[in-house]
């Protein structure tokens, strides 16, 4: 004869709660870096996809912004400002350079002032009207009071310097 298992009696609280699954997102009440990683990727996804034809990434376009700024720029002020390592920095540039996006200037024999070149020109210019577009459509509706605060925010986040408190009452 096989005896029944006896079962604790589940709490009716717990009975409501679903158990976590791994694809879930968030929600406006999940963790905040978490959502600032899903935000990233979603943002980073779709400039991939508006630049695939241009053939170039999310972050060699970051470098030709930098490079079509400021001309003259050196990889390590690039990786600076980038904020990524100057390994990844140097291998983005090699692959702008075989592409023929940007060119080295003359300078010193360890560090070579980099510049767009004219195609280079031509993709940036092309690159950022479809980056501008599309995040002109994540504020889309958005107040512009809203829209600063978030902008002053997400730039504290990126310095290392935003204040919980860093939104004012005023800018919701």
């Amino acid at each position: 004869m096989i005896k029944p298992v006896l079962q604790a009696p589940v709490p009716p609280e717990a009975e409501k709660r679903k158990p976590a699954r791994l694809l879930e997102l968030p929600g406006e009440n999940g963790d905040l870096a978490g959502l600032l990683r899903q935000a990233a990727a979603a943002q980073r996804l779709a400039e991939e996809r508006l630049l695939a034809d241009l053939g170039i990434t999310p972050p060699q376009m970051a470098v030709l912004q930098l490079l079509g700024a400021q001309p003259g720029l050196l990889a390590a002020d690039i990786a600076r400002r980038a904020k990524l390592t100057p390994q990844t920095i140097s291998l983005i540039v090699a692959n702008l350079r075989r592409a023929g996006l940007v060119r080295e200037e003359e300078g010193t024999l360890r560090a070579r002032p980099l510049a767009l070149t004219e195609q280079g020109e031509t993709v940036l210019r092309r690159g950022r009207e479809r980056v501008e577009a599309a995040s002109a459509r994540l504020v889309e509706g958005m107040r512009p009071k809203r829209e600063r605060a978030l902008r002053r925010w997400l730039a504290g986040v990126a310095a290392g310097i935003a204040q919980p408190g860093a939104l004012d009452g005023d800018d919701l």
